[in-house]
C-alpha cells in the first residue's frame, strides 16, 4: 500500500509481456458486495433426453463483446514547443473481448473447472492526429493492447476444499469505491477516474487454497507473480511530472520473493465478518535516492486487518481496517513507519430503482514527521467517496454518479464523473458521460485539474 495512497484510479505494447491489463469504459456499479469465489458463474453441464437421442449440452461457454470507445478533451491548454498537443479527441478505440469457462473432461479424477479471458485494442487517435505528435511512451502504453485477463484452473478436492492456480483478481473487503484491506491486486491507474475500481485491478498469477465449513471459509494465497501499479506514461495528459517522474526497482519474481496472504470469513443472516492477514511488496513503493539518482523502491510490508458489514432494513453499514507495518519514505530513509487504516460506510437502497452510498477513510501515519510534509505526507489524511445508481424506463436506462475527495475536502483534489447508459437492445448498449477533475494540493490528483473529458462507448455483448 502507498503512504499517500490515493483513489483509484507501458514500454512497447507489442514487446512487452503479454499479460498487461489493460482497462476501458465505464461500467454502470455493481448493487451487491463483490466476491472474489474463483467458481462463481460456471454452470453445471446440463442434459436433455428425447425419445430417440440423448444429447448433452456442451461444458463450455463463450462470452465476450466489441465495444468502441471515444473520449474528447475540452479543457487542456496549449502545448509548449515540443509537447505533445492533447487537446481534443483523445480516444477512438476499438476493443474486442472474450471469456472461456468450463469444465475439463471427465476422465480426470477430480471436478475441474478453468476460465480464460483475453481482450485486443487499437486506438486510432494517435494517427488521426499523427503518431509523430507523441512521445514514444504514450504510444507504447496506450496505442495496441493484446491482454491477458484472469486464466485460472479450479478443482474442487472434496470435504469443502478446493485449490485454484492461475492468474486471478482477488477482492477482499466490503468498500465499492476506497481500499483498505483490499490490497492483494495492484490497479492499472494510468487514467484516474475513467474507470471503477472493481474495473482497474490487475490479475496475478497466484496459487489459492480455500476451505469451507458451515458459514465459514478460510483462504491462503501463494503469490509468486511480482506486479505493481501501473501510472501514467511520461509526457501523457495525466503525467504531472512532465517525464520527470523516476523508474521503478522491480525485484523478481519467484519463491525468493513470494507473497503471501490468508483470509478467513463468516458470512451470517444480515451479516458477514472478515479477517485478513498478508505480507507483500508496496504496489506504489517510494522515491529513494541513491548516488544522485532517484529510484521508485518497493519494500515487504505486512498488512493485519478485518472487514465486515451488517444489513439494517434498508441500510447496509460497511467497516473495514488495517495495520500496515514496514512503510518506508524519502523523508526519512531507512526508518519503517506503521500507518493505521479506518474506513466507515452506508448504503442506502431505499429510493425507488436506485441506491446511494457514502464511504470515508482516515489513514493515521504512527511517528509522523515535518520531514514527509514535501511527499505530501500526513499524520492524518482522509478519502471520501459518494455514489448514485439509479435505474429508469423499465430498467433500460442507467444512470451512475460519483465524487471523490481526499483532505482537505475543498483543497485535496479528487474527481466527479457521471454517466448515462441505454440498453438499445439485450446485448447492445450506448454510454455517454462526464469527468470532472479537481485539481488540489495532494497527489494523485495535483495537476491533473486540465482532463476534463466527455465519452461515449458503444458495446455489443454475444
Amino acid at each position: 500500500m502507498l503512504l499517500c495512497m490515493a483513489l483509484a484510479l507501458p514500454a512497447n505494447a507489442w514487446a512487452q509481456d503479454v499479460l498487461d491489463d489493460v482497462l476501458d469504459g465505464f461500467d454502470k456499479a455493481p448493487k451487491t458486495v463483490p466476491t472474489d469465489d474463483p467458481l462463481e458463474g460456471f454452470d453445471e453441464p446440463s442434459s436433455s433426453t428425447s425419445a430417440t437421442e440423448h444429447s448433452v449440452a456442451s461444458p463450455w461457454s463463450v462470452s465476450g463483446s466489441m465495444l468502441f470507445s471515444a473520449a474528447y478533451d475540452y479543457t487542456q491548454n496549449t502545448p509548449t514547443a515540443g509537447s505533445s498537443d492533447k487537446r481534443g479527441l483523445s480516444r477512438a478505440r476499438p476493443k474486442a473481448n472474450l471469456k472461456i469457462k468450463g469444465n475439463l473432461p471427465d476422465q480426470f479424477s477430480l471436478p475441474v473447472r478453468v476460465l480464460g479471458e483475453a481482450s485486443v485494442a487499437h486506438d486510432f487517435v494517435y494517427a488521426v492526429h499523427g503518431r509523430g505528435d507523441y512521445n514514444a511512451t504514450v504510444l507504447n502504453s496506450f496505442e495496441r493492447d493484446i491482454n491477458l485477463g484472469e486464466l485460472y484452473a479450479s478443482a474442487q478436492l472434496g470435504n469443502g476444499f478446493e485449490i485454484t492456480a492461475g492468474r486471478q483478481t482477488i477482492v477482499w473487503g466490503t468498500s465499492e469505491n476506497l481500499r483498505v484491506v483490499d490490497v492483494i491486486n495492484p490497479l492499472d491507474r494510468r487514467e484516474l477516474g475513467m474507470v471503477d475500481i472493481e474495473d482497474v485491478r490487475l490479475p496475478l498469477a497466484m496459487v489459492r487454497a480455500d476451505y469451507t465449513a458451515g458459514p465459514w471459509s478460510a483462504s491462503a494465497l501463494v503469490i509468486p507473480h511480482i506486479r505493481f501499479n501501473k501510472t501514467a506514461p511520461s509526457y501523457s495528459p495525466y503525467d504531472t511530472a512532465n517525464g520527470a517522474a523516476p523508474q521503478n526497482d522491480v525485484p523478481s519474481g519467484g519463491l525468493n520473493n513470494t507473497e503471501l496472504a490468508a483470509r478467513l470469513k463468516g458470512t451470517f443472516s444480515g451479516w458477514d465478518l472478515s479477517l485478513h492477514a498478508a505480507n507483500l511488496y508496496d504496489d506504489n513503493g517510494h522515491k529513494e535516492t541513491v548516488n544522485g539518482a532517484t529510484r521508485i523502491r518497493h519494500e515487504r510490508v505486512n498488512m493485519v486487518g478485518i472487514s465486515g458489514d451488517i444489513a439494517l432494513g434498508n441500510w447496509l453499514v460497511r467497516g473495514e481496517a488495517a495495520s500496515f507495518s514496514g512503510l518506508q519514505t524519502l523523508g526519512v530513509p531507512g526508518q519503517d513507519f506503521t500507518r493505521h487504516d479506518i474506513l466507515a460506510g452506508v448504503d442506502y437502497t431505499g429510493l425507488s430503482d436506485a441506491s446511494m452510498s457514502f464511504e470515508v477513510v482516515n489513514r493515521h501515519l504512527v511517528d509522523w514527521s515535518p520531514a514527509l510534509i514535501g511527499e505530501g505526507l500526513k499524520r492524518n489524511s482522509q478519502e471520501y467517496a459518494l455514489r448514485y445508481s439509479g435505474d429508469y424506463m423499465h430498467d433500460r436506462v442507467h444512470l451512475t454518479a460519483l465524487t471523490t475527495r481526499i483532505s482537505p475536502l475543498t483543497k485535496g483534489g479528487g474527481f466527479s464523473r457521471a454517466s448515462i447508459e441505454y440498453d438499445v437492445q439485450d446485448a447492445l448498449s450506448i454510454t455517454g458521460g462526464i469527468t470532472l477533475y479537481h485539481d488540489g494540493t495532494r497527489a494523485p490528483f495535483k495537476g491533473l485539474g486540465d482532463n476534463d473529458r466527455i465519452f461515449v462507448e458503444i458495446k455489443q455483448s454475444f
